[in-house]
């Protein structure tokens, strides 16, 4: 039976993420949209089954939509599903029904349950029967490394640079062996316990992939597949068809350097954001297939250099194990990994670095977890989970491989789990890791404008971090955990505990800017001296001595050095807003000098240099440099990509502006600046007339 198509037509990106996700789950294809005028697109393609729209949308409104939908051949019996935060008005609701034969009209925020009940009576028998696997669980084609029609340019030469790769790995003193041996998810947990950086080089007969990782963090995946090419993902997902993949080709050909997806989407076949998500989608699929790799070489090269990328895998090391084990791991594999540890008492590991990290796990779920206590074996655990067998070995095995629970002795019991150590005896930078560690969705009920758990704007996260750590300086351990000074230890603990899971660096994954990232590495070290201050007995009663003295706390030269960064880089950017260039070039070069890890500063740097002398070709030769720096350091800022691509114009150069415009558009779909200089903004319209 085929599968049932829903279009969703929503601006909101969390509450677009949330919907895709929950109808992927029930059984459908799902297709997403963020506004009028590309979802006018896709009904041209293609009559979906359903159709699921806000009413407030960019560039046309949802209502508008609707009546088109109606006018198509076959579209006046298509279900509709209204919701909308601004239209709530009875009148708007009756005209949507009377007029327009809306099934339903929900007011956000809105209970997603509602929505799926209102689905099922608005489809009735075509309602899908069965939950099926997510899109981005489907197994990838066959291991064939031969030559694949769809396949672009860019994957040719990425094939090409992953089969040169293996003679840049060490042959020895790196982390190697076989996948048979050790299982991915193991290898995963082992990198990011030691909080690598490098290349991994995995190999399995003729395929080979490399997973590049930063600080542990998988981010983006190469392999020698031609079948993974973009153009495959976006016609097997039928986001276009063979004919549209094909003729992008050939207009590539025709016209050198340019990228595949902005050439889909001059052709008007694929918006700026379906663009991103399958790209996105791309590098799932190549990273999710190792996990079903029975056996295959492994070999980790921390020198490699990371080339810079624009997409990256949005992911905690945590949620992609799970994601993997759920999709690739059968239940005989999952008997044999957890076969040792089915009569071991489980509890949550200790150290909060491997306890807190982000699974994103639904209800059912986080009731599993709250079992490990330990209290219980294994085996009791999955016996008394509340959901299949099966889930709950996922679940168990994906938290025993990240280390987020441990096996315990087999003589432990209770009282050994709630009185072992808060952390071990070492840190977990120096940890020891064992030649062989064990071995081994998430949805809210109810939709607001966000959803928790979602990575926040990165400009909201890096000021908020900026804030607390301000905060610090001038807080005492006490004030800093949130305590009175006369609290015990287990108040001191629970505050701990609260506190570091919202800085967890599990937390800050996706295109959060490197200052951001020290900054809460800072903040979380800064945490950690104050819970083991206070809750060491004889540390804390010489604390509160010299408290009494007048004594201030001190923080770290570190924090206070990013923090002067950042004072400098925002000042800054009012000054080059005012249009003194100059002024802002100072202020951008003392924060690229206090803290050069962060491309954002350097990039800033470069324009505000451009833009003082920007016919200067000695200033424009050192802007380009400066801004490709920024460029290598944070390839995900979108703002350098269009600095850079503007530098380019003036010099000439317009085919390396172009490709740089194309970056920007890459790192945000909405950038009305990428989508201006490389007049794409228009698209769907001109090609509708």
């Amino acid at each position: 039976m085929a599968l049932k198509t829903a279009l969703v037509v929503e601006d909101d990106k969390a509450i677009q993420a949330l919907l895709r996700e929950t109808l992927e789950h029930e059984g459908f294809q799902v297709l997403c949209e963020k506004d009028g005028e590309w979802a006018l697109k896709a009904l041209e393609r293609r009559l979906p089954d359903v159709l699921i729209t806000d009413i407030l949308l960019p560039s046309l409104g949802g209502f508008e939509v609707i009546e088109q939908l109606r006018r198509s051949p076959g579209g006046a019996h298509v279900p509709v599903i209204c919701i909308s935060g601004i239209y709530r008005a009875a009148k708007h609701k009756k005209d949507a029904r009377d007029r327009l034969n809306v099934a339903a009209y929900f007011d956000k925020p809105f209970e997603m349950a509602a929505l799926k009940v209102a689905l099922q009576e608005a489809m009735g028998p075509d309602y899908p029967s069965a939950r099926r696997v997510p899109t981005r669980a489907r197994p990838t084609p066959a291991h064939d490394v031969g030559d694949d029609p769809l396949a672009d340019f860019d994957t040719r030469l990425e094939q090409r640079e992953v089969e040169k790769a293996e003679s840049s790995f060490p042959t020895a003193k790196s982390a190697r062996g076989n996948l048979k041996n050790k299982r991915f998810p193991e290898v995963l947990s082992q990198l990011y316990r030691w909080k690598a950086t490098g290349g991994l080089l995995l190999r399995r007969d003729r395929v080979k992939k490399i997973v590049y990782l930063r600080e542990g963090y998988p981010i983006f995946v190469k392999s020698n597949l031609l079948s993974e090419c973009l153009g495959r993902v976006l016609v097997r997902e039928k986001m276009i068809s063979d004919e549209e993949c094909e003729r992008s080709l050939q207009l590539m050909k025709d016209r050198p350097g340019r990228q595949q997806g902005t050439v889909l989407i001059e052709m008007g076949a694929i918006s700026p954001h379906n663009l991103v998500f399958s790209l996105q989608l791309q590098m799932e699929q190549k990273l999710f297939d190792i996990f079903g790799w029975p056996d295959g070489e492994y070999q980790f090269n921390p020198a490699i250099e990371i080339p810079a990328q624009t997409v990256h895998l949005d992911m905690s090391l945590a949620t992609i194990v799970y994601e993997g084990v759920r999709r690739r791991f059968s239940d005989a594999l999952l008997d044999d990994l957890l076969a040792p540890f089915l009569d071991s008492y489980v509890a949550p590991h200790p150290d909060p670095a491997h306890r807190f990290q982000d699974f994103s796990l639904e209800a059912d779920e986080r009731r599993v977890l709250a079992l490990v206590d330990g209290r219980r074996t294994l085996a009791d655990v999955i016996d008394k989970s509340g959901m299949g067998r099966v889930q709950a070995k996922h679940l168990l095995y994906a938290l025993i491989a990240t280390e987020t629970i441990q096996p315990l002795p087999r003589q432990a019991r209770k009282k050994d789990a709630l009185e072992a150590p808060l952390r071990p005896p070492l840190p977990l930078s120096t940890s020891p890791v064992s030649a062989r560690p064990p071995p081994l969705r998430r949805r809210s009920d109810v939709v607001f404008a966000a959803r928790a758990g979602d990575a926040a704007p990165t400009e909201d996260v890096r000021a908020k971090l900026v804030e607390r750590a301000r905060g610090m300086r001038k807080q005492n351990f006490f004030e800093m955990l949130g305590v009175s000074r006369s609290a015990g230890g287990d108040e001191v603990q629970r505050a701990y505990h609260a506190l570091v899971r919202e800085v967890h660096p599990d937390k800050l994954r996706g295109a959060v800017t490197a200052d951001a990232r020290a900054l809460a590495e800072q903040i979380y070290q800064q945490l950690e001296t104050a819970f083991e201050t206070l809750s060491d007995e004889k540390r804390r009663v010489e604390y509160e001595r010299k408290l009494d003295q007048g004594q201030k706390t001190g923080v770290s030269d570190e924090l206070g050095k990013i923090l002067t960064a950042e004072s400098r880089f925002k000042k800054g950017e009012l000054a080059l807003h005012a249009g003194a260039y100059a002024k802002a070039a100072a202020l951008f070069r003392e924060a690229s000098e206090l803290y050069p890890e962060e491309g954002e500063f350097h990039a800033h740097l470069g324009w505000a240099l451009f833009l003082e002398s920007p016919d200067d070709p000695t200033v424009q030769a050192d802007s380009v440099k400066r801004l490709q720096h920024g460029v290598e350091l944070s390839p995900r800022i979108d703002r350098a990509h269009i600095f850079l691509g503007r530098v380019f114009s003036r010099m000439g150069r317009a085919a390396d502006a172009q490709k740089a415009f194309e970056q920007a558009l890459v790192c945000n779909p909405d950038s009305a600046e990428a989508l201006a200089e490389l007049r794409l903004s228009g698209v769907p319209t001109r090609q509708r007339r």
